[in-house]
């Protein structure tokens, strides 16, 4: 059994933060944690669904195939981030996308069953995820609306002006947490169109790049592209 004192971040987690210490170890107990190398798929689109994760070091990516067989890259998940929880409340009982270890990873697996016979003891719990489920969707319809309505430019700007409002600590800089292909897929545009949003901010003076890491020279002319 995963020793809860060795994952800090787990009881502070909103799924995990309203259950008692006895109902923690119970879920702990049907856990696993699993070691991933780079590229290693996790689960597949379509595979049957019965546990959620959570990772605990690397990077996982979300990604489901287009009717054309495009692949396209949902979300990036970073550690202390869950994964998978959401098909618990559905009338499904199989993955929507593919999960794949970007690089060396590990993941924490949750058994569904366990989980669900907590929660129906448990309405503290169940309120605080319902809280939760309402702010992540609130951000994804936000999300789709920037994806439908605006342009590839304006994608770029919000995002690197959402990790600076997050990060307020690193001043003016920005650091990407995963590479610019997929962060091109995760914004539904182009590598190449990625390529020149960011040459043109940077010719004219906006941000300066080295790698992964962003500098915002001109915050107010970053904004003004929105």
């Amino acid at each position: 059994m995963p020793d809860l004192k060795t994952t800090p971040s787990w009881k502070n987690h909103h799924l995990f933060s309203a259950l008692t210490e006895s109902e923690l170890h119970n879920v702990a107990r049907t856990s696993r944690i699993l070691p991933l190398e780079a590229g290693e798929y996790l689960f597949y689109q379509g595979q049957a669904a019965n546990q959620f994760f959570l990772v605990l070091e690397g990077q996982v990516k979300l990604t489901r195939l287009t009717p054309d067989g495009n692949e396209k890259v949902i979300e990036v998940l970073m550690p202390g981030q869950t994964f998978a929880e959401a098909v618990m409340f559905m009338n499904r009982e199989e993955y929507p996308v593919t999960a794949t270890a970007i690089g060396p990873a590990r993941v924490q697996a949750f058994q569904n069953q366990a989980f669900m016979d907590i929660l129906r003891h448990n309405n503290d719990a169940c309120i605080r995820l319902l809280g939760d489920v309402c702010t992540r969707l609130h951000s994804r319809l936000q999300e789709i609306e920037s994806l439908t309505m605006k342009n590839a430019t304006y994608r770029v700007v919000r995002y690197f002006l959402n990790e600076w409002e997050l990060h307020p600590n690193r001043q003016q800089r920005v650091e990407l947490p995963i590479q610019k292909q997929l962060l091109a897929s995760r914004l539904s545009i182009k590598p190449e169109t990625l390529s020149r949003i960011l040459s043109t901010l940077k010719e004219q003076g906006i941000i300066d790049s080295q790698g992964k890491e962003i500098t915002i020279i001109d915050v107010e002319r970053l904004k003004a592209f929105e």
